[in-house]
């Protein structure tokens, strides 16, 4: 790992865990923000490339002068990868809602052919649920976390590249092509889950930063149609049913919930209450059915 002591470098974009920085000609710095564990970072690096090397379209990374892929600014650190340059989807859909119809088969398009590959080198998606749905401990109480557990247990494995938070802003539209980036969370496992997650983010998650309040109230209207228009697209190229997808969606909330996202924590502990006490019901009326 070695060190560079940056003193000023250009903000190009930033999320909840890195800011990217401008590091030289074609290249940009992923700067992870104080208090990232080195495996995280190790785990994001390990994921780009696995995307990169499978074909799917993704910022290359570069590799640092002592060859573990990372750079340590000023305590933090950082991936040095392919600078991409253009809007994300999400920009130009609320720029040109016209071409939702179109952005959303490419949304479809580009998620079911990363679903068409898979991986031995990526977390298992259901091993990470499950430590997810573990450190829940202290927020749902025993019974629901063991429901959540053996749901999870029921539901359909798999092997395939699961970017973990897809969705019109983990999407540039670069020159080269639609670009997915963002790949922290990207594991090896279900694409029913992988989908389940982004119906999850259309339904209930938030606006990025930055944007007016013109443009959040466009994208909350096209969110709705753009959501049925990419679900139908991806059902249309594969074999997954809505069925499929709707089982997974307790499990998805109780990942959503261990994000610690407070405008939504509300929501989502309602949402796995009602499906604690769907799941009673169903237990009684099993129960009472067999005369027990």
């Amino acid at each position: 790992m070695e060190t560079n002591a940056a003193a000023e470098r250009v903000l190009v974009g930033e999320g909840r865990t890195a800011e990217i920085l401008e590091w030289d000609e074609g290249r940009v710095l992923r700067l992870y923000r104080l208090g990232a564990s080195l495996g995280t970072v190790q785990r994001e690096l390990r994921a780009f490339r696995c995307a990169s090397e499978a074909g799917v379209p993704s910022p290359a990374v570069y590799p640092s002068d002592t060859g573990d892929g990372l750079i340590e600014v000023d305590g933090r650190l950082g991936i040095v990868m392919e600078r991409i340059s253009g809007p994300t989807m999400l920009r130009q859909l609320t720029q040109r809602p016209w071409k939702l119809w179109s952005y959303a088969r490419l949304l479809a398009d580009l998620h079911h052919s990363m679903h068409q590959q898979s991986s031995i080198t990526l977390p298992s998606q259901r091993e990470r649920f499950h430590i997810v749905i573990d450190q829940l401990s202290g927020q749902l109480d025993p019974k629901l976390l063991a429901l959540l557990h053996q749901t999870l247990d029921r539901l359909d494995d798999g092997n395939a590249i699961c970017h973990g938070d897809f969705h019109p802003d983990n999407v540039i539209l670069s020159d080269r092509g639609p670009v997915i980036i963002d790949w922290g969370p990207a594991s090896a496992g279900a694409p029913a889950a992988d989908v389940a997650w982004t119906v999850y983010l259309f339904k209930h998650g938030g606006t990025p930063p930055g944007m007016s309040r013109g443009q959040r109230v466009v994208l909350s209207t096209l969110r709705r149609l753009f959501l049925k228009s990419y679900c139908r697209n991806y059902m249309r190229l594969s074999s997954m049913r809505q069925r499929m997808i709707k089982q997974w969606a307790p499990v998805i909330a109780a990942i959503r919930l261990g994000d610690g996202i407070p405008e939504e924590e509300e929501g989502l502990l309602q949402t796995l209450r009602t499906f604690e006490a769907r799941q009673v019901r169903r237990s009684r009326q099993r129960h009472a059915d067999r005369g027990v």
